[in-house]
């Protein structure tokens, strides 16, 4: 996996707060089953620190993502400059057919190349997108929407970043069926974490992650997770994590998932796990991203599309 940071989106992030977005959803979310090898792979898929950062930060590119083979439009959603501000508001359609609600607005400061602090802020009210679809005699709209607030802080080199984010969904449960069901549903994230190594000047290197806080999918519940010294490393292993490891928590049962793609490096993307205390052997497709431009932006669309939070295409 590449280490480039993203530009874009690597300025992005949160301070969470006590009842934020992301608690709005969270708190209202049973606690997840962690029961069993199914229930721990599921998890451990999305639960360490740079997915979870690819995965909430997918609504910084949500125009890049959703323009059509002749690109963006560059009228809607409206984009408006002030000052260190940048604004995209909706309540337009652009040339793709693509409805655009609420806005984005993003805060960014330089403090001088000499310093190299770069700090970033966005906020998202209801900010993402509908489109209609039909499917059989069913007419309707797939539609996303984004809400809370990314921040990140700190150099080129070492970045704090947090995440308070919730995102709704509704629209096909299946766009590849042909048995229109409907579904809506939400995910949320309130995270804080650290990433070291991030310089984006660098190209190819070696990223150490760390961070903390609660994830949860309406339909799948609620978990506490962290991960502590992730080092995800292209040059090491470009298909999983290097070292370090993440511990996932729910329902009284705890997973540890221990990364070691320095020395068991594999296509598969194998990872070792434990529950409970008791070591459990390997689980494969367990990947992590902390690639830049369009693959880390789609690491993220694939993330969310897994769980039927994020559907791009519309039924014709």
């Amino acid at each position: 996996m590449r280490s480039r940071w993203l530009a874009v989106v690597a300025m992005s992030g949160l301070w969470v707060g006590c009842g934020g977005p992301a608690a709005e959803a969270l708190n209202k979310y049973k606690a997840a089953s962690l029961a069993s090898e199914t229930d721990v792979k599921e998890w451990a898929e999305r639960s360490s620190a740079p997915n979870i950062y690819a995965t909430a930060n997918v609504a910084v590119t949500l125009v890049t993502l959703t323009a059509g083979s002749e690109g963006a439009d560059p009228n809607c959603p409206v984009q408006k400059k002030d000052g260190k501000t940048t604004r995209l508001t909706g309540g337009c359609t652009d040339k793709n057919g693509v409805e655009w609600l609420g806005s984005m607005e993003l805060v960014s400061e330089e403090e001088g190349e000499s310093s190299g602090i770069q700090n970033a802020r966005y906020t998202y009210d209801n900010f993402g997108y509908q489109k209609p679809y039909t499917c059989g005699d069913k007419t309707g709209l797939n539609k996303i929407a984004f809400h809370g607030t990314s921040s990140v802080t700190g150099t080129e080199a070492k970045k704090e970043f947090a995440i308070d984010v919730r995102l709704e969904s509704s629209g096909l449960r299946d766009e590849d069926s042909d048995s229109c069901d409907t579904v809506n549903s939400s995910g949320a994230w309130e995270y804080k974490g650290t990433v070291d190594g991030a310089d984006s000047d660098l190209g190819e290197g070696r990223q150490t992650w760390n961070g903390s806080g609660r994830i949860g999918y309406e339909e799948r519940g609620l978990v506490e997770v962290a991960t502590k010294d992730e080092v995800v490393d292209g040059s090491v292993c470009d298909e999983e994590a290097a070292s370090g490891s993440t511990t996932i928590k729910s329902s009284g049962h705890t997973a540890v998932i221990t990364y070691d793609g320095a020395t068991d490096c594999e296509e598969a993307s194998t990872v070792q796990w434990s529950l409970d205390g008791k070591a459990s052997g390997e689980l494969e497709g367990v990947s992590c991203s902390a690639a830049s431009g369009p693959a880390f932006s789609a690491w993220g669309v694939a993330l969310l599309g897994a769980l039927g939070l994020m559907r791009r295409r519309a039924r014709r």
